[in-house]
């Protein structure tokens, strides 16, 4: 059952804060701590094997939390999330070794896992059958504002003082989050079932639908993961940019712009004819990294085209899952989706750590933002011949 009118707009609006401060400390996390890796005496090749181990542990715990929030609710599973970002934040500041960062960041895999397993199945609940692609830009938005928000106040803070400021800094946001969820009255599930954990998985599986979708995801987080993981360290080694957290507040800009027209316009004319479009413009925008170091000023075209393909892609994706699976599956389709996330960042962050040793890192962006291009504009050219055939 889901409830209705102010109760419903304050629990979202709740929500949607208690997201902003939570996805706040996952991204800076992601942005400064391979930096913080590399002050530590570490190389690309150790932030990607950090990188990895955090999503393979956010995976086999999503195992756990999504099929958990069908059966008992996404409260639970949110609070969770919320408290290990802000415990994990705080453990940053005694960290001094890699070893050290790591097992920190094992335990932040915990709440990755719990938080994405059913942030997006929460915003499905509250959201009305006909404006599902609505109020999931509405989620995808908040996120955009922690990611235009985290990364540039991060680095600006560690400019200013040091590291353990930024944790600090971060232990409270995700204090804050954990209020704001606290507060949120989430609509009862309606079938909570008997299910096997795997059972569940099994049961998303079949639906041949969520194939494509999955598959999307997957392009996406490849190029969005090393965006996320080494954009940064790459414009620190160039040394041409004050302040490289500019490059996701221009990313996330215009992210937020095509995050709200792409949920409206995708109700629309449906998912696929935003999605491989926009994965497309993802593509080039990773691969014209390579680029940069000759001409600094693409850097800036980059985080617009990346902006817009991740922004526009994710939104559809996301509203695409959620509606080809029954709404007592929603949190298990969503841990799934999120697990696709993990894996193809981990797997991404540890080729790309191995790749950049022999081309560089422009040239791993070159060749991941190329692969990405290619099989988006291979889907978005299937897609057109089947319309073609249906008219």
């Amino acid at each position: 059952m889901q409830q209705r009118g102010v109760n419903n707009h304050v629990n979202l609006v709740l929500f949607l804060l208690g997201t902003i401060f939570t996805f706040a400390c996952f991204y800076s996390s992601m942005t400064v701590l391979p930096l913080y890796v590399n002050e530590l005496g570490g190389t690309e090749f150790d932030t990607g094997v950090q990188i990895t181990l955090y999503y393979i542990a956010s995976v086999l715990l999503r195992f756990y939390f999504g099929p958990l929030s069908d059966r008992k609710g996404r409260k639970l599973p949110l609070m969770i999330g919320a408290f290990v970002f802000a415990t994990s934040s705080l453990l940053f500041v005694f960290c001094d070794t890699i070893l050290e960062v790591t097992l920190a960041r094992l335990y932040q895999a915990v709440g990755l896992a719990a938080f994405f397993s059913s942030g997006g199945s929460l915003i499905a609940d509250l959201a009305p059958a006909k404006r599902i692609g609505l109020y999931v830009s509405l989620f995808r938005m908040s996120t955009v504002t922690a990611l235009l928000t985290g990364p540039f106040l991060a680095m600006l803070v560690i400019d200013i003082y040091h590291y353990s400021t930024w944790f600090i800094i971060s232990t409270i946001l995700g204090f804050l989050s954990l209020l704001f969820i606290s507060l949120v009255k989430a609509p009862p599930l309606e079938n909570e079932g008997e299910e096997e954990f795997l059972g569940k998985f099994v049961t998303v599986l079949k639906e041949k639908a969520t194939h494509q979708v999955l598959y999307g995801i997957s392009l996406v987080s490849l190029s969005y993961g090393l965006l996320l993981t080494f954009v940064v360290l790459f414009i620190v080694q160039d040394g041409k940019i004050a302040n490289p957290g500019l490059y996701f507040t221009y990313f996330s800009i215009v992210s937020l712009a095509g995050t709200f027209l792409s949920g409206n316009l995708s109700d629309r004319i449906g998912r696929p004819a935003i999605v491989w479009p926009a994965i497309t413009l993802l593509g080039i925008g990773v691969g014209m990294l390579y680029f940069v170091p000759q001409m600094p000023a693409l850097l800036w075209v980059s985080s617009v085209l990346a902006g817009i393909g991740y922004s526009a892609s994710m939104a559809s994706l996301a509203a695409w899952l959620v509606e080809v699976v029954s709404a007592e599956h929603r949190g298990t389709a969503v841990a799934m989706q999120e697990s696709t996330i993990d894996i193809s960042i981990g797997i991404a962050s540890f080729i790309f750590g191995w790749v950049s040793g022999f081309t560089g890192m422009g040239g791993a962006f070159a060749l991941i933002g190329g692969f990405v291009f290619l099989s988006a504009l291979v889907k978005m050219w299937s897609f057109c011949q089947a319309a073609r055939h249906k008219s």
